[in-house]
């Protein structure tokens, strides 16, 4: 089930508009968007994933040599 990017609740599909809405604050995203934001989303995670490796690694080179 979706979330909504502003506010974090469960988004409801709507049949007659073919539109997914958050009930909290009224936003509507359509599939197309939801897929795009969640391809995203993903790849910043690749990335931050990455970042926190190379500098895992690199305290771990650093601590090794004192």
């Amino acid at each position: 089930m979706p979330y909504c990017r502003e506010c974090g609740a469960k988004l409801v599909y709507d049949r007659n508009a073919k539109l997914y809405v958050c009930p909290s604050c009224g936003l509507t995203y359509t599939a197309q968007e939801l897929l795009v934001e969640s391809q995203r989303a993903f790849e910043e995670r690749l990335k931050s994933g990455e970042k926190k490796r190379k500098y895992s690694e690199y305290l771990e080179w650093w601590l090794s040599k004192k």
